[in-house]
């Protein structure tokens, strides 16, 4: 069964900018459904669906209602941003970056950068997307690369008597010469054995 959400039933957003979501430990904690501050829409506000691997957006433009589902593969990543760049506010957030920035999501903000990393690292591996740095020119790379949902990280080489298996027997040990075969073999014949039998 779908759950239904009506976006003119929602009671409206606060005027304050800062966001903070409680990100999911389990897969039962999905999906999110939250209120974010939209410009354009019908009393300032749309309603947002946010699962592990999709996203929904819902919001009313001059009365029309509209709804917009995507996978968060489309997504370019996670990224922090300032919420006042010109200005002196010291305001940052985690944004859900999208290249149109009509359909990126404010996923946590704060008045000071305290948390910012944790949040900012914590939503990448939830939604498997990666942490984008932001340039002075607005352009963004990611911080680590990534292969799906796996950061890759450089190949270390191993040092010698320091791993987990710096006890274990040298192999040269276990190498073990072949025996010469007997020159005057002894046969023995007649003997009685002993055998335990039931």
């Amino acid at each position: 069964m779908r759950r239904q959400f009506a976006v003119e039933a929602c009671p409206p957003v606060p005027s304050y900018p800062y966001v903070a979501l409680d990100r999911p430990s389990a897969p039962e904690g999905w999906p999110i459904v939250f209120q974010s501050l939209d410009p354009n829409a019908d009393a300032g506000a749309r309603l947002i669906e946010l699962h592990p691997t999709r996203i929904v957006l819902r919001r009313r433009l001059s009365g029309v209602p509209m709804r917009i589902e995507m996978e968060l593969s489309r997504y370019e990543g996670v990224a922090v941003a300032l919420l006042d760049p010109e200005g002196e506010d010291d305001g940052v957030a985690v944004v859900l970056v999208h290249a149109d920035p009509g359909l990126s999501v404010t996923l946590y903000s704060a008045p000071g950068i305290d948390d910012v990393v944790a949040q900012w690292r914590g939503w990448s591996e939830a939604l498997g997307l990666p942490m984008l740095v932001t340039e002075e020119d607005g352009s963004r790379h990611p911080a680590y690369p990534m292969l799906g949902r796996l950061v890759v990280a450089a190949t270390k080489l191993r040092r010698r008597r320091r791993g987990g298996l710096k006890h274990r027997r040298p192999s040269v040990f276990q190498r073990r010469s072949l025996g010469r075969p007997a020159l005057n073999p002894s046969v023995h014949r007649g003997e009685r054995e002993l055998i335990a039998r039931d």
